[in-house]
């Protein structure tokens, strides 16, 4: 079943097993839930429709409308560079001397990055900080 549930949980700062803990759930069941591998009971549906305070249709999506919602939301430069140079998020993460999830966070928004880093990871992907992260 097509949901975006870690889109609208990202986007209220809410960690999955927060989530999970709100919803009497365990976070792998909801990570699978997220992901696509089990379809979710008529309760959990409630329930995380009313946590997160949105309609079902929201929640779960048409396969076209999810496709929408994500080219919505705005990538990371780096994201989008690594893409690009088609270097896995493991790959840079060990270029970098740090740990994939990191750099995940780095590219999600969640965490910022310090100048240090920037500047390596600039160098490593051969473009200019700027383009890498250009809110900063």
């Amino acid at each position: 079943m097509n949901n975006i549930i870690h889109f609208i949980r990202r986007k209220k700062k809410i960690k999955q097993n927060e989530l999970a803990h709100a919803l009497n759930i365990s976070p792998s069941y909801l990570c699978k839930i997220e992901k696509g591998l089990i379809e979710p009971t008529g309760n959990f549906i409630k329930n995380c429709c009313k946590y997160l305070d949105v309609m079902p249709d929201v929640l779960f999506p048409s396969k076209k409308e999810k496709e929408n919602i994500k080219n919505t939301i705005p990538l990371n430069g780096l994201w989008k560079i690594r893409k690009s140079k088609g270097i896995k998020q493991n790959s840079l993460a060990k270029m970098m001397g740090c740990s994939p999830s990191y750099l995940s966070k780095i590219e999600k928004g969640i965490q910022n990055p310090n100048d240090k880093f920037k500047k390596k990871c600039a160098k490593m992907l051969r473009v200019k900080e700027i383009d890498l992260f250009p809110q900063n």
